[in-house]
């Protein structure tokens, strides 16, 4: 009989040993699903990232642009900067009008989509001259269109402005800053495409922060889609009475932040 109760407690320690390690491993799966940590791909979301358009200067320019824009004695070339990344450089001389290209190969924006526009630049640039644009969001066919290019990035007067042209072409600078020169410079622009002024969005991120714009929010409510379509284009448009280089990498579209902030 004492033999027996002995087995009984050896039995009942056992399970009670079995239990609490399976409890044990229980609760080390748990820990490690709630410590296991998520990707933010965007401020303030989880999202699975994926790259529209990818225009790194290493793909050539076959690969990258739909066409390239000169006017006059400019040239498009690249060049591996300090940190060791091949980057585009758009030359445009004294008295040259335009060194742009047309992007982005294998890639159209339609009505309704959402998209994040991003790239980092540099311009060697006299700081009060003013220029047409550094960045288009540009309006294909030109004819017919209203707003030729609903946003664009240019110099003026010691600024560097992004404006807004509205279906009467009218210009609106929902931001600017002191112009930054020979000084490395991230964008990103989020955009809700369409041809409807109460649909379309942009909201805008500068070196990595997101921008309060100039109508007090963080998001300009505007149309953001012209005649057919509307295309990216890099470069350097105007400024014709100075020599502007502007270097371009780290170019990409995407579906969130992640995807364009390089």
């Amino acid at each position: 009989m004492m033999k027996k109760n002995q087995l009984m407690i050896v039995v009942l320690m056992s399970g009670s040993l079995l239990l609490s390690s399976c409890e044990k491993e229980k609760s080390a799966v748990a820990e490690l699903k709630l410590s296991t940590p998520v990707l933010k791909v965007s401020p303030g979301e989880n999202q699975v990232a994926a790259v529209l358009f990818n225009g790194d200067a290493s793909r050539g320019s076959e690969n990258v642009w739909k066409a390239i824009n000169i006017e006059g004695t400019g040239a498009l070339s690249t060049v591996t900067d300090e940190t060791g990344v091949l980057t585009w450089k758009f030359l445009k001389p004294l008295n040259s009008h335009r060194t742009e290209v047309r992007g982005a190969k294998n890639f159209q924006a339609a009505e309704g989509d959402e998209i994040y526009i991003g790239f980092t630049s540099k311009l060697l640039i006299p700081s009060n001259l003013k220029t047409e644009a550094i960045f288009q969001w540009k309006s294909y066919p030109t004819e017919g269109s209203l707003q030729n290019h609903p946003l664009m990035l240019r110099t003026k007067g010691g600024k560097l402005e992004l404006q807004h042209f509205d279906d009467s072409h009218v210009a609106t600078v929902p931001w600017s800053i002191n112009l930054p020169v020979n000084t490395w410079m991230s964008f990103v622009i989020r955009m809700k495409v369409s041809r409807n002024p109460s649909v379309g969005f942009i909201e805008f991120w500068y070196n990595g922060v997101k921008q309060t714009l100039a109508n007090g929010t963080e998001r300009l409510t505007c149309r953001t889609l012209d005649v057919a379509d509307c295309d990216p284009k890099w470069g350097v448009y105007g400024g014709d009475e100075a020599e502007v280089t502007h270097y371009v990498k780290k170019i990409r579209i995407g579906t969130t932040y992640a995807d364009a902030a390089q």
